[in-house]
Protein backbone atom coordinates (compact mmCIF):
# COMPACT_ATOMS: atom_id res chain seq x y z
CA UNK A 1 0.00 0.00 0.00
CA UNK A 2 3.22 2.68 1.08
CA UNK A 3 4.52 1.75 -2.87
CA UNK A 4 1.43 2.47 -4.50
CA UNK A 5 0.57 5.80 -2.83
CA UNK A 6 4.78 6.50 -2.72
CA UNK A 7 4.09 6.01 -6.81
CA UNK A 8 0.85 7.96 -6.73
CA UNK A 9 2.57 10.77 -5.45
CA UNK A 10 5.73 10.73 -7.41
CA UNK A 11 3.33 10.45 -10.64
CA UNK A 12 1.27 13.96 -9.14
CA UNK A 13 4.89 15.79 -8.84
CA UNK A 14 6.00 14.98 -12.21
CA UNK A 15 2.68 15.58 -13.89
CA UNK A 16 2.65 18.80 -12.05
CA UNK A 17 5.93 19.86 -13.51
CA UNK A 18 4.61 19.74 -16.73
CA UNK A 19 3.91 23.18 -18.57
CA UNK A 20 1.16 24.49 -20.70
CA UNK A 21 1.56 26.35 -23.71
CA UNK A 22 1.79 30.11 -23.04
CA UNK A 23 -0.84 32.38 -23.88
CA UNK A 24 -0.72 36.24 -24.84
CA UNK A 25 -3.97 37.25 -22.39
CA UNK A 26 -4.43 35.84 -19.03
CA UNK A 27 -7.10 32.92 -20.43
CA UNK A 28 -5.45 32.22 -23.94
CA UNK A 29 -8.49 34.22 -25.61
CA UNK A 30 -6.36 36.05 -28.12
CA UNK A 31 -7.14 36.74 -31.67
CA UNK A 32 -4.76 34.98 -34.41
CA UNK A 33 -3.84 38.17 -36.09
CA UNK A 34 -1.88 39.60 -32.73
CA UNK A 35 0.91 37.43 -33.03
CA UNK A 36 1.17 37.10 -37.03
CA UNK A 37 -0.62 40.58 -38.23
CA UNK A 38 -0.91 40.16 -41.72
CA UNK A 39 1.08 41.84 -44.67
CA UNK A 40 0.17 43.82 -47.58
CA UNK A 41 2.30 45.87 -50.39
CA UNK A 42 -0.10 48.66 -49.70
CA UNK A 43 -0.84 48.72 -46.11
CA UNK A 44 1.55 48.37 -43.10
CA UNK A 45 -0.18 46.94 -39.96
CA UNK A 46 0.43 47.59 -36.13
CA UNK A 47 -1.05 45.48 -33.11
CA UNK A 48 -1.56 46.79 -29.76
CA UNK A 49 -3.54 45.16 -26.35
CA UNK A 50 -4.68 46.81 -23.29
CA UNK A 51 -6.56 46.01 -20.18
CA UNK A 52 -7.48 48.19 -17.63
CA UNK A 53 -10.64 47.96 -15.14
CA UNK A 54 -12.41 51.37 -17.78
CA UNK A 55 -12.68 49.27 -21.35
CA UNK A 56 -12.72 52.64 -22.69
CA UNK A 57 -8.69 53.12 -21.45
CA UNK A 58 -7.99 49.35 -22.33
CA UNK A 59 -9.20 50.43 -25.87
CA UNK A 60 -6.98 53.60 -26.08
CA UNK A 61 -4.18 52.21 -24.68
CA UNK A 62 -3.94 49.19 -27.03
CA UNK A 63 -4.79 51.72 -30.26
CA UNK A 64 -1.76 53.94 -28.35
CA UNK A 65 0.19 50.83 -28.59
CA UNK A 66 -0.93 49.68 -32.40
CA UNK A 67 -0.06 53.43 -33.07
CA UNK A 68 3.26 53.15 -31.52
CA UNK A 69 4.47 50.20 -33.37
CA UNK A 70 3.12 51.46 -36.66
CA UNK A 71 4.96 53.89 -36.62
CA UNK A 72 8.66 52.10 -35.33
CA UNK A 73 7.83 50.19 -38.98
CA UNK A 74 7.97 53.14 -40.50
CA UNK A 75 11.60 54.55 -38.88
CA UNK A 76 12.63 54.02 -35.67
CA UNK A 77 16.17 55.54 -34.34
CA UNK A 78 18.08 52.43 -32.20
CA UNK A 79 20.71 53.37 -29.73
CA UNK A 80 22.36 51.00 -28.07
CA UNK A 81 25.04 50.80 -25.46
CA UNK A 82 27.42 48.02 -24.29
CA UNK A 83 29.19 48.43 -21.10
CA UNK A 84 31.87 45.10 -20.19
CA UNK A 85 34.00 45.38 -17.22
CA UNK A 86 36.86 43.13 -15.83
CA UNK A 87 38.72 43.47 -12.91
CA UNK A 88 40.89 40.77 -11.23
CA UNK A 89 42.82 41.12 -7.96
CA UNK A 90 45.46 38.93 -5.77
CA UNK A 91 48.32 37.21 -7.14
CA UNK A 92 47.87 33.38 -7.78
CA UNK A 93 45.83 31.18 -6.30
CA UNK A 94 44.49 34.10 -3.80
CA UNK A 95 43.64 35.76 -7.11
CA UNK A 96 39.69 37.45 -7.72
CA UNK A 97 38.48 37.95 -10.36
CA UNK A 98 35.01 39.95 -11.37
CA UNK A 99 33.21 40.56 -14.22
CA UNK A 100 30.49 43.27 -14.82
CA UNK A 101 28.31 42.81 -18.54
CA UNK A 102 25.39 45.51 -19.31
CA UNK A 103 23.45 45.91 -22.46
CA UNK A 104 21.47 48.91 -23.07
CA UNK A 105 18.68 49.74 -26.02
CA UNK A 106 16.31 52.35 -26.81
CA UNK A 107 14.03 52.86 -29.33
CA UNK A 108 13.06 56.11 -30.54
CA UNK A 109 10.01 56.69 -33.47
CA UNK A 110 8.88 60.16 -34.43
CA UNK A 111 6.10 60.27 -37.29
CA UNK A 112 3.04 61.48 -37.90
CA UNK A 113 0.72 59.02 -38.77
CA UNK A 114 -2.04 60.73 -40.87
CA UNK A 115 -4.61 57.92 -42.23
CA UNK A 116 -4.16 55.40 -39.67
CA UNK A 117 -7.40 53.44 -38.67
CA UNK A 118 -8.19 50.96 -36.65
CA UNK A 119 -8.72 47.96 -38.82
CA UNK A 120 -10.25 45.44 -36.16
CA UNK A 121 -10.96 45.29 -32.72
CA UNK A 122 -11.28 42.12 -30.04
CA UNK A 123 -12.61 42.19 -26.60
CA UNK A 124 -11.29 38.76 -24.66
CA UNK A 125 -13.01 36.98 -22.31
CA UNK A 126 -10.42 38.43 -19.22
CA UNK A 127 -11.11 42.08 -20.09
CA UNK A 128 -7.99 42.47 -22.36
CA UNK A 129 -8.65 44.73 -25.64
CA UNK A 130 -6.39 43.84 -29.40
CA UNK A 131 -6.50 46.46 -31.69
CA UNK A 132 -4.79 46.20 -34.95
CA UNK A 133 -4.32 49.45 -36.93
CA UNK A 134 -3.85 50.26 -40.43
CA UNK A 135 -2.23 52.63 -42.14
CA UNK A 136 -2.21 53.06 -46.23
CA UNK A 137 1.69 53.24 -47.88
CA UNK A 138 0.50 55.60 -49.94
CA UNK A 139 -0.51 57.92 -46.65
CA UNK A 140 3.56 57.60 -45.60
CA UNK A 141 4.83 58.12 -48.94
CA UNK A 142 2.76 61.19 -49.00
CA UNK A 143 3.33 62.71 -45.85
CA UNK A 144 7.68 61.92 -46.77
CA UNK A 145 7.10 64.03 -49.75
CA UNK A 146 5.16 66.92 -47.39
CA UNK A 147 8.02 67.17 -45.16
CA UNK A 148 10.55 67.71 -48.14
CA UNK A 149 8.45 69.91 -49.57
CA UNK A 150 8.29 71.93 -46.12
CA UNK A 151 12.22 71.68 -45.74
CA UNK A 152 13.40 73.02 -48.77
CA UNK A 153 10.61 76.05 -48.57
CA UNK A 154 12.13 76.69 -45.27
CA UNK A 155 16.06 76.27 -46.72
CA UNK A 156 14.44 78.24 -49.85
CA UNK A 157 12.98 81.09 -47.11
CA UNK A 158 17.15 80.67 -45.50
CA UNK A 159 18.72 81.75 -48.71
CA UNK A 160 16.44 84.44 -49.85
CA UNK A 161 17.27 85.54 -46.36
CA UNK A 162 20.92 85.75 -46.32
CA UNK A 163 20.71 87.47 -49.74
CA UNK A 164 18.71 90.19 -48.44
CA UNK A 165 20.83 90.39 -45.39
CA UNK A 166 24.01 90.51 -47.77
CA UNK A 167 22.83 93.15 -50.03
CA UNK A 168 21.58 94.96 -46.85
CA UNK A 169 25.57 94.86 -45.73
CA UNK A 170 26.69 95.91 -49.13
CA UNK A 171 24.73 99.14 -49.19
CA UNK A 172 25.32 99.88 -45.44
CA UNK A 173 29.36 99.72 -46.57
CA UNK A 174 28.88 102.13 -49.59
Amino acid sequence: MKKIIFCFLISLTISGCGSSKPNVGQSGDSPSWFLMPPTSSSYLYGVGMGKKQNPSLSKKTATARARAELSQAVSVKVTTMMKDFMQESGIGENAQALEFTESVTKQVSNNVLNGSVIKKAYSAKDGTIYIMVELSLESVKNETLNAARKEEALFNEFKAKQGFDELEKTLNDM
